[in-house]
């Protein structure tokens, strides 16, 4: 695996809590997908809705959630397609919720942006 890949999704584990490193891991916009389908989103935007998704995963009896499995494939010269296997941890006990994520990374030579989220496995 690339360092440059383990580090961006360090940053982005580490940085779940706090939106001004999440929202420094993202292009000023991108794609967002899902089974519904996919729209363009500002990083603005998706900050201001972290704390809706925050208080979903808590309605739902989930805490923090854990990088468990990353597999990255380089496209071209400038972009990543990483596919993310997260567990979402039940502070009550039980099992963790099993959450899946592709990212496309964009890759300026200097930084990694993600330019699409595309979530396969999340929140019922």
């Amino acid at each position: 695996m690339s360092d440059s890949i383990r580090a961006f999704f360090h940053t982005f584990a580490c940085a779940s809590l706090q939106p001004e490193q999440l929202g420094a891991c993202f292009a000023d916009s991108f794609l967002a997908a899902d089974g519904t389908g996919a729209r363009p989103v500002t990083r603005d935007d998706f900050l201001r809705a972290l704390p809706r998704r925050a208080a979903a995963f808590a309605d739902a009896g989930l805490g923090p959630t854990v990088l468990t499995a990353l597999t990255e494939t380089r496209l071209d010269d400038h972009y990543w397609l990483v596919r993310t296997e997260w567990s979402a941890l039940r502070p009550a006990g039980g099992d963790p919720l099993p959450l899946a994520s592709s990212f496309v990374l964009h890759d300026d030579g200097e930084s990694l942006r993600i330019v699409l989220y595309l979530n396969h496995e999340g929140l019922p």
